[in-house]
């Protein structure tokens, strides 16, 4: 089972990881600042770099993960690049075909019962539906950076049920993971009356929005090992056994 306490100790394992996290904050600080400013223009232009950016940073972060690579997060302008395209030939028309298909399903389907907000609950689950194929498919594509895995409905729709029951289940793990990351933080400036508009603030939480992707990038790339096998024999423990290997051979050298 994907479990957020490795994710959380191989991001901050990663290679030049703290790094990493401040370099990629710094896009992250300038969008949240042009916000808190109302600067709306400004605003807009950096929240598309940012987007274009942590899609990369996720893409190539599970990439790395799934294929045992050291680092997670990668400042390889070129490798990143090759990952935000790939992904969007994957993601962006399948969104698109998949919110018309669920616009077609939600507004012509009316649920015959007399029960408070059925025909809400019949949306939200149509919907989550069809948000688990689309990620199903996104995370399979991430896996080996293949495209043509990305549009293999053999293998993403009978996963993407459990991808979905998956991500119900990750989400108070990242909730939990970012209050023991964000509360003392927090409670500092909270207990020295600074308020949280600050640009110390404002720059932590940057910083910690990139540790959430290198969060997610390895705990996706988890739920890739557990659904998405290629085969019965390759398993998620791989990993783990290249670290066993590494360990005996540096002993060796000792």
């Amino acid at each position: 089972m994907a479990s957020i306490v490795d994710a959380f100790n191989d991001t901050f394992n990663d290679n030049m990881s703290y790094v990493k996290f401040v370099i990629y904050a710094i896009p992250v600080y300038f969008c949240a600042d042009f916000f808190i400013k109302g600067q709306m223009s400004s605003f807009y232009l950096w929240a598309t770099i940012v987007g274009i950016l942590l899609l990369g940073l996720l893409t190539k972060g599970i990439h790395n993960v799934r294929t045992n690579n050291k680092e997670i997060l990668t400042l390889n302008p070129l490798s990143l690049i090759i990952s935000i395209i790939k992904a969007g030939i994957v993601v962006i028309p399948q969104l698109a075909v998949y919110y018309f298909i669920g616009e077609i399903i939600t507004k012509n389907i009316t649920i015959p019962l007399d029960i408070p907000h059925i025909q809400l609950i019949f949306n939200i689950i149509i919907w989550s539906i069809l948000g688990a194929i689309v990620f199903t498919s996104y995370i399979s594509f991430a896996k080996y950076l293949s495209i043509k895995e990305g549009y293999n409905y053999l293998k993403v729709i009978p996963a993407s049920i459990d991808m979905l029951v998956s991500m119900i289940f990750a989400v108070p793990q990242f909730a939990i993971a970012n209050v023991i990351l964000a509360g003392p933080v927090a409670y500092l400036f909270w207990f020295f009356h600074i308020p949280f508009m600050h640009w110390g603030f404002i720059g932590f939480c940057s910083v910690l929005f990139i540790i959430n992707i290198s969060l997610a990038g390895n705990y996706f790339a988890q739920l890739s090992y557990e659904h998405l096998r290629a085969s019965k024999n390759e398993i998620y423990e791989d990993h783990q056994i290249n670290s066993l290997l590494n360990d005996m051979n540096t002993d060796r050298n000792i």
